[in-house]
């Protein structure tokens, strides 16, 4: 099938199109896309035509709040206008000192000579990182914020009115009243910081207090899920391909803009891109090509499929670096594992930076070396992001001189 022109319309023929490395979304009045003709539409549509709102509500409903991810329209434009400042390359590059202090701390708790689970270390210390930029938290709270976060990302298993989904009801209740706790309390201790609450708090037409820590929610969620896994599975591809590290280690200079890792990173993302799916809602009526889409159908556009085309990328199931070599072109839409257009990733200077310190970090301190065994895919079990089908482990061992 050619990728460029897939839809799959679910409310017609019952499945979607699955793709390499994550599970399709199961569901009647779905459709799914593929392919970079799909994208310019996908990316290009206005929210009055694709709901990010909604789309985001069948992965995670409403337990994480409202903010620039998970929201539609003006408020969205203003929030987003309001925040992008402090994300910008610039801006971020300014935070790189601490977090270096943060990833030293965290590497040096790692046992060596033992198979370490990448994704077990990559993704609290992303978490404490975004916790620490857009909550000022300490460790404590960021631990229990991320405790917090976990029982949240996933909807409670069982039906209301049995005990089972009571339980697991009143379980997610309490994570969501104590998530606004210490939000709340983050507001306040911000309140004379340049960061969210200052900026939100200086639009013409401020948020309430509780509406702030919403969006800091969700900048977390947005800085950490992503992050961790990339960052895992970078290092994990590395440790499977010894060359490539060995390329990562001789590069001088900051990891930031070094172009053997920035090409490497490129290649992780375009094989593992850490939504596999991206979520919208159609608002009205759609055509997509020659296929029409009913307003209320669920939309969900394959970044990973996308990524794998083999009419874009030669052997496409391989892990090839050297294919984002400077000067290569690939296509507007052939890579966009942070999305693209006006809704793109606020995010992607932060999550780029972050992957490459952690991943510099441990590379340079250390040998990665992966046990035997067939190749880890991915899985998602929400219908966005992904985890691995198996842990990633790696071997670490202590580079001498």
């Amino acid at each position: 099938m050619n990728a460029g022109t897939a839809v799959t319309p679910a409310f017609r023929k019952g499945i979607g199109e699955a793709g390499r490395g994550g599970g399709c979304p199961a569901g009647a009045g779905r459709a799914y896309l593929t392919g970079s003709a799909m994208a310019e539409r996908f990316f290009g549509a206005e929210d009055d035509e694709l709901s990010h709102a909604q789309g985001w509500d069948a992965v995670f409903g409403g337990r994480f709040g409202r903010g620039v991810l998970n929201l539609d329209g003006e408020r969205h434009r203003s929030y987003r206008q309001a925040l992008m400042p402090l994300l910008r390359r610039s801006a971020v590059m300014a935070h790189q000192e601490s977090i270096v202090e943060m990833l030293a701390r965290a590497v040096s708790s790692l046992p060596l000579g033992t198979p370490v689970d990448l994704h077990a270390f990559t993704q609290p210390l992303a978490f404490k990182v975004a916790a620490h930029l857009f909550a000022g938290a300490d460790e404590h709270e960021a631990e229990e914020l991320h405790t917090l976060f976990d029982e949240l990302r996933t909807p409670p298993v069982g039906e209301l009115g049995t005990p089972g989904g009571n339980h697991a009801a009143r379980r997610v209740g309490r994570a969501r009243r104590r998530v606004r706790e210490l939000l709340r309390a983050a507001v306040g201790r911000l309140e004379h910081t340049d960061g969210p609450v200052r900026r939100l708090r200086a639009l013409p037409d401020p948020p309430p207090d509780d509406v702030i820590g919403e969006n800091i929610a969700i900048l977390i969620l947005a800085g950490y899920e992503t992050t961790g896994y990339l960052s895992a599975r970078l290092l994990w591809l590395l440790a499977r391909h010894p060359r490539e590290q060995d390329a990562v280690r001789a590069e001088s200079g900051d990891p930031a803009t070094a172009p053997r890792l920035d090409a490497i990173f490129s290649e992780t993302a375009r094989l593992h891109p850490p939504l596999a799916w991206l979520p919208r809602t159609a608002r009205t009526d759609l055509d997509f090509g020659s296929t029409e889409l009913p307003a209320g159908t669920e939309v969900f556009y394959s970044v990973t499929a996308t990524q794998r085309d083999p009419e874009v990328f030669v052997d496409p199931d391989a892990f090839r670096p050297q294919r984002f070599a400077e000067g290569a072109r690939h296509g507007r839409f052939a890579l966009t594992p942070f999305g693209a257009g006006r809704r793109i990733c606020v995010g992607i200077h932060l999550g780029t930076l972050e992957t490459k310190l952690i991943v510099s970090a441990l590379v340079r301190q250390f040998r990665l070396s992966t046990p035997s065994g067939p190749y880890i895919g991915d899985v998602s079990h929400n219908g966005s992001t992904v985890t691995s089908a198996a842990p990633l482990l790696a071997r670490l061992d202590r580079i001498s001189g």
